[in-house]
């Protein structure tokens, strides 16, 4: 369309959508002089009013800054605001103030008689209010675009006269709403773009009443319901997107058998990432003129209907992510000879292809993981020369890569075969083609049952991950000339030995090593400093031996470092100090010796796993460890450290908070969507519930502190009961001495708590009962004694081996407490074992004495002040005692002389009492 057009719809979006009135123009007019363009621009907006003689009668002179409305900038003379609301001017809005090229605001409201045939704005405007300015003066209008403007608001415009209006494209705004009514009425609307809007509520029926509609994109909004059977009726529209929504139920009302004329045009049918379920309609079949069916991600059961190979013009096939099952057979792809895309990955579909059978198209796509393709590698691949993309990871294939699949090999940009028992040497790959020689090269056979030497040959790969094989042999030295590109490497859990290349790191572009878990000895090269991409080194479980070179401290991205379970030794080198990325240090079950070095709390602020154990560190524990404020692992386990435990370990804000921010994956920079599955999943071994565990996927979700095997003293502090995100900490093989902590059921999180072979004394707290997650206890050789507390979790708990080695302990699980044995006072442990119960009964005791007395010196008070009292009491406690005495007598006579005569008993009756003293 014209410019005129462009303009046009520029402005009507701001009147439809926009609330901009500000304060910014309502400014005073500045005593600046006036830009000659600039004065011409405002008298041709002037001539161009139908009642040019009698509006804007101020507008004269050579100074424009000086004319009603029109302020300029004090500096430079340029007009920067506009403001004739209330003017009564008529006419249409001029081309010629877009020749204002600083104007920032722009307020014409109020001016019903005006209005708007076309403007250019300039690129300066910041403000523009046209409240009361006709628009409905475009019944000529064709296309209105808005997409990506930030708008929120999205109002009635029905009274907008839009009956030629044939595309409305809203995309990418931030409405927030349903889809208003109104625009269903847009009756010659062709194309209607919705796309990423926030849209909630259902699509209308009212939909039918587009019926020259051609296209509908409403793809990633939050739409929900079933899709309106009135659909059916657009007997124009080629393309529907309503992927990334949350449409459910059954598609078989509109697509089945009542599908209506819909099947006539409709070309491109996307209903992927969305709630849909039941079968897939098998009069599906009869949309012959569908190009791409894509139903993905959503939860359609059943069989895949044969009517699916009769669509001749199908170029893409999604059916990935659902609930499918049944054999995929030739039928069901005889007759697609347009078909370019082929996915059907993650369903149980099970394929039963004729291996003779001679496909009628050439794929580029073919993702078939977790299919049951196999046993035997498919045939009918041979013929498809033009595959880009080959997906079959999981695909209960046990065979070897037969030789033809080198001569399709040349084009492929992503291979991923992981997850098979595919057996034999490895493919060979073809150079890539020079059509894609700018692009990556996935080449993913990791997890199966590859045997033989590793070559370069094999390989012109950009990611290349055979991890997990059977390989053998030495990792080539000229590996940096087959791949010079090389950006993810990973060797790990083969059986390869030799050394680690230094050709490895002439390979700039390298961003994840990892050669873990072989057979690997010799020092690690010293050449790293070339290197400035590295995120991710592993070189753990060989038998690397020697220094770690201090050029390992020249990779400032490095993210996570393992050179963990090796023969390297002597002390953590400096230079690693300046890895301020580094999240993950792992160099444990080593022979590295000294003490830890205060530059790790210092300065790898980063810090989430610090993994040092199995090594011969000694000395404290240095207080920078406490700025580790990310810090989720700490793993000191056996060495010989000594000292205490700091108080200020409260600080591990990540444990305390139980943050689960960020990610434990690594993946490799500026790399498309499409490849973000190759990568590094981050993997720790850890000590929990007396077991060793290797944390991978889930380690986001643990907090650990672990000290054990050490020789550590004094009592643990209290300040790391407020680690309430913790789940596992282990003390064990220490000295520590003193009591358990009273509080320790504030580590609401704790699932394994290890306390024992330490010289821990008193009485276990009533308060572990709270932990209400604690699956594994261990309080085994200390001087614990007392009653074992009951109630909530700890009932699980009953093992006599957690609390073997406390001679002074009892109850259930271990022999009943004698009747003689303190009870546990409600709520605290027995006999005041902690400084917080004894502290409680003093105060208790002594408020109680000092009642008592308060109480006895009022009563005696009352008694000497009050004579006619004072006489009552005393005369009541007289006939008290005197009653009591007379009943002691008769009982001590009857026990002691029962012979004795009346008479006798008569005299001791008559004798007085004693005297009773005050």
């Amino acid at each position: 369309m014209g410019t005129s057009t462009a303009n046009v719809v520029e402005i009507l979006a701001l009147l439809i959508l926009l609330q901009s009135v500000s304060s910014f123009c309502n400014g005073d007019n500045f005593n600046g002089s006036c830009i000659k363009t600039e004065r011409e621009a405002l008298v041709k907006f002037k001539s161009s009013l139908l009642n040019n003689s009698n509006s804007l009668p101020s507008w004269v002179g050579d100074d424009c800054c000086r004319w009603h409305g029109v302020t300029c900038d004090d500096i430079t003379g340029h007009v920067v605001k506009l403001v004739l609301s209330w003017a009564s001017i008529m006419g249409n809005i001029s081309l010629h103030l877009g020749n204002l090229s600083n104007l920032q605001c722009l307020d014409l409201s109020l001016n019903p008689s005006l209005a708007i045939h076309s403007l250019h704005f300039p690129s300066s405007l910041k403000y523009l209010y046209l409240p009361y300015v006709s628009i409905n003066m475009l019944p000529s209008l064709l296309e209105l675009e808005l997409w990506n403007c930030e708008l929120s608001i999205i109002g009635d415009v029905s009274h907008v006269n839009f009956t030629s209006l044939e595309v409305l494209d809203l995309e990418s705004n931030n409405f927030h709403s349903t889809i208003p009514s109104w625009l269903y009425n847009i009756t010659k609307l062709q194309n209607l773009v919705l796309q990423d809007n926030a849209f909630r509520g259902s699509l209308s029926t009212d939909i039918s009443n587009l019926n020259s509609l051609a296209s509908l994109d409403a793809d990633f909004n939050s739409l929900e319901g079933n899709i309106p059977n009135t659909l059916n009726r657009l007997c124009n529209l080629i393309e529907l997107d309503l992927g990334y929504n949350k449409f459910g139920g059954e598609i078989s009302g509109t697509f089945g058998n009542s599908s209506g004329c819909i099947k006539n045009s409709l070309e491109n049918l996307i209903l992927l990432n969305n709630s849909f379920s039941g079968s897939i309609p098998d009069n599906l079949g009869q949309f012959k003129r569908l190009k791409e069916l894509s139903l993905s991600q959503n939860s359609f059961w059943g069989s895949i209907p044969v009517s699916i190979g009769q669509l001749y013009n199908l170029e893409t096939l999604g059916l990935s992510q659902n609930s499918l099952h049944g054999k995929v057979s030739e039928l069901h792809l005889l007759n697609l000879r347009s078909l370019i895309d082929l996915s059907m990955d993650g369903n149980s579909l099970v394929f039963d292809i004729d291996p003779e059978w001679i496909p009628p198209f050439q794929l580029h796509w073919i993702g078939l993981s977790s299919c049951e393709v196999g046993p035997s590698f498919p045939q009918w691949l041979k013929t498809q020369k033009s595959i880009r993309f080959l997906e079959m990871s999981n695909a209960s294939i046990s065979d070897n890569i037969p030789d033809w699949f080198e001569n399709i090999s040349s084009n492929i940009l992503r291979l991923d075969l992981s997850y098979n028992q595919l057996f034999g040497t490895l493919p060979t790959f073809r150079k890539l083609n020079t059509t894609y020689a700018s692009y990556l090269r996935f080449i993913l056979l990791k997890s199966n049952q590859f045997d033989g030497f590793l070559t370069c040959s094999h390989f012109d790969a950009t990611i290349l991950d055979i991890s997990n094989n059977l390989l053998h042999g030495q990792i080539p030295q000229n590996i940096s000339d087959t791949m010079p590109s090389l950006e993810l490497l990973s060797l790990s859990n083969n059986y390869l030995n030799g050394t680690v290349p230094a050709t490895l790191c002439r390979i700039e572009s390298l961003q994840i090593l990892d050669l873990s878990n072989n057979h690997l000895s010799g020092r690690i090269p010293s050449c790293w400093g070339n290197l400035t991409s590295l995120t991710v080194i592993d070189f753990s479980s060989n038998m690397l031996s020697g220094e770690v070179p201090m050029s390992l401290g020249s990779q400032e991205s490095l993210v996570s470092l393992h050179l963990q379970n090796n023969t390297l030794q002597g002390k953590i080198p400096m230079s690693l100090r300046y890895l301020e990325s580094l999240e993950t240090l792992d160099l444990s079950m080593k022979s590295f010796d000294g003490f830890i070095p205060s530059w790790i709390g210092e300065s790898l602020s980063s810090l989430k796993v610090l993994s040092i154990h199995s090594n011969k560190f000694e000395g404290e524990i240095p207080l920078q460890l406490c700025y580790l404020a990310s810090l989720r692992i700490l793993n000191l386990a056996n060495n010989m450290m000594t000292g205490t435990i700091p108080n200020c370990f409260s600080n591990f804000t990540a444990i305390a908070m139980h943050e689960q921010k960020g990610h434990w994956d690594y993946y490799l920079k500026d790399v498309p969507l499409l490849y973000e599955t190759a990568g590094y999943g981050e993997n720790v071994q850890v000590y929990v519930k007396g077991i060793e565990l290797e944390y991978t996927r889930t380690l986001r979700f643990l907090y650990s502190i672990d000290l054990s095997g050490n020789k550590f003293v004094g009592e643990i502090p209290q300040e790391l009961m407020n680690l309430s995100g913790l789940q596992n900490l282990n003390l064990s093989t220490n000295k520590l001495d003193g009591h358990i902590p009273w509080n320790i059921g504030k580590l609401s999180s704790l699932e394994s708590l290890d306390l024992s072979e330490n010289e821990l004394s008193g009485s276990i707290p009533f308060s572990i009962s709270d932990l209400n997650f604690l699956s594994h206890l261990n309080l085994s050789f200390n001087h614990s004694s007392g009653r074992i507390p009951k109630g909530n979790q700890l009932q699980t708990l009953d093992d006599k081996s957690i609390y073997i080695g406390n001679d002074g302990l009892c109850g259930p699980p271990l022999n009943n407490c004698s009747d003689d044995a303190d009870e546990l006072p409600k709520g605290h442990e027995k006999g005041g074992t902690t400084r917080k119960d004894d502290s409680e009964m003093v105060w208790f005791y002594g408020g109680m004495g000092m009642g008592f007395a308060a109480g006895f010196i009022g009563v005696c008070s009352i008694l000497y002040f009050n004579d006619s009292w004072r006489c009552a009491w005393f005369g009541l406690v007289d006939r008290v005692y005197n009653k009591l005495w007379v009943t002691i007598v008769i009982k001590a006579n009857q026990d002691s002389m029962l012979f004795e005569t009346a008479a006798d008993v008569e005299l001791n009756l008559n004798k007085a009492p004693p005297p009773f003293k005050v």
